[in-house]
């Protein structure tokens, strides 16, 4: 299984543990992919998390591209900035792998 990882980490400052407020993202464009199909292409998506809670949003599946644009905006709600972070993982649609880069 091909494998790219594109880690993206936000910190959030003051620390609480009821919710405390909004992060809103906004996910543009990705460029140069990993070749994943048999024609030479992709169809990749991103999955968005929240680390420590359940929260996770996608974004829509861009279908044989390796600079998909997706202009795409999410809100996930911050219980605890201290230790919540932001993930962004970007997937192949149909080998359900995800792209790993360095």
């Amino acid at each position: 299984m091909s494998h790219f990882m594109c880690f993206i980490c936000v910190h959030l400052s003051s620390a609480a543990k009821k919710p405390v407020g909004i992060l809103e993202v906004t996910v543009l464009r990705a460029k140069n992919l990993l070749k994943m199909d048999v024609l030479g292409k992709a169809d990749p998506y991103v999955k968005l998390q929240l680390v420590n809670t359940l929260m996770s949003k996608k974004t829509q599946t861009k279908m044989n591209t390796l600079n998909p644009e997706w202009n795409e905006t999410f809100k996930l709600l911050v219980q605890d900035p201290k230790s919540q972070s932001l993930e962004l993982h970007v997937y192949d649609w149909d080998r359900v792998s995800l792209f790993i880069y360095y």
